[in-house]
């Protein structure tokens, strides 16, 4: 074979083995010279007159692109293709047709075209680019999904580091817990007020440490101790939230108006979590009680997602604090202000990021906030997604 291509090639791969499927002598033996004119010695072109026989080379030849002739599959293919994509995810693969017009389209079998190139207008030179083009866009891609299988792989093992050490936080707390109150017992008024004062300051941060831990348990296992995922009203999953939240919504004297709510796929009990949380926040945050709080829970359409949304008369917030707030544990106010740990919102986006969807916030000091998340319009298999 000619050298002529190889300094190029070098940046890509050492040689590379070209699957190519067409099923014209003619025009197998024209593409093949080309082949042969920009790969090395060390490169290799297979030949397949079909689909089925595509398959059989894949198997046994580790092949770094394939160039179809879109001529050559029929519609009995299809379910070959996608056998060759579901095996081999990453392989680039390059279509060759004569006309603008393609009969069968290996895209609705999954198959993903890095480049379409025209016959009458192919030479060595265009085959060597798209080569290139394509085997490093698919190396890359590669790369990421890699990089996100490991980046998932270290959220899990976080997630059970997480569940294990909150979990084994417990017991000695709870024994901490049970001798400081033992001190307040036997101990109190005995000793000096500072000694009281002391005292009781400790058994208030065990307890806040305790409800941190549950908090982190919880946080811990939105992913794991799960329901499957199925179709869900959300009007019925909003009553149940609003059910739970009947007292809050009592004393503060809330007034709550909502949109007629879809259907979705997902958890029944993470969804109603994340409307309660949304709802209980804006309860919460409403104007240091000087106004009643006015809450709307609505829906849009955003292509294949459903947009809810869950709007406030509030307080509002900065937008230097939008990301902050979706962060566990951060907290933009004193305790003695308003009561919380910073997890309910932490919790709402790793539930909404687990049914694929996002969570934003939009909003004006003083002027109320509106929370905006997303859940996808079509079922989608997430029973499995950790």
């Amino acid at each position: 074979m000619n050298n002529a291509g190889n300094a190029c090639l070098s940046g890509v791969s050492a040689h590379m083995n070209i699957l190519l499927i067409e099923k014209d002598p003619g025009s197998i033996r024209k593409i093949t010279e080309f082949l042969q004119g920009i790969l090395d010695e060390q490169s290799q072109v297979f030949q397949s007159e079909s689909v089925s026989s595509a398959l059989e080379i894949l198997s046994r030849v580790k092949i770094d692109a394939v160039l179809i002739d879109l001529d050559t599959p029929v519609k009995s293919d299809s379910e070959i293709l996608l056998k060759i994509k579901l095996q081999f995810p990453f392989l680039p693969f390059i279509a060759l047709t004569s006309f603008d017009d393609i009969e069968f389209d290996i895209g609705d079998c999954g198959i993903e075209v890095s480049t379409f190139l025209y016959k009458h207008r192919l030479n060595g030179r265009i085959l060597l680019k798209t080569f290139q083009r394509a085997i490093e866009h698919q190396q890359l891609i590669s790369q990421l999904q890699n990089h996100r299988i490991e980046l998932e792989r270290s959220n899990r093992d976080l997630e059970k580091f997480s569940y294990a050490v909150s979990h084994d936080l417990r017991e000695p707390l709870r024994s901490i817990s049970g001798f400081i109150q033992l001190l307040s017992k036997r101990y109190h008024g005995s000793l000096d007020a500072n000694a009281d004062h002391y005292i009781e300051r400790l058994n208030s941060a065990a307890g806040r440490m305790q409800d941190m831990i549950t908090h982190v348990l919880e946080y811990s296992r939105i992913n794991t101790n799960t329901e499957l995922f199925k179709m869900v009203d959300c009007g019925e999953v909003l009553h149940h939230a609003l059910g739970n939240l009947e007292v809050a919504i009592a004393e503060s004297g809330a007034k709550i108006t909502y949109d007629k709510l879809p259907s979705v796929y997902a958890d029944f009990l993470q969804l109603m979590r994340v409307f309660q949380n949304l709802i209980a926040n804006a309860i919460k945050f409403s104007s240091n009680g000087k106004n009643t709080p006015v809450i709307h829970v609505g829906v849009g359409k955003i292509v294949d997602f459903y947009e809810f949304y869950v709007k406030d008369n509030g307080i509002g917030i900065d937008s230097k604090y939008f990301d902050r707030i979706f962060i566990i544990f951060q907290r933009l106010h004193k305790e003695t202000e308003y009561p919380g740990h910073g997890v309910g919102l932490a919790m709402c986006k790793k539930i909404v990021e687990r049914h694929g969807g996002t969570i934003r916030i939009d909003s004006i000091p003083g002027e109320g906030a509106t929370f905006y998340f997303t859940i996808p319009e079509k079922r989608k298999d997430l029973n499995n997604v950790n």
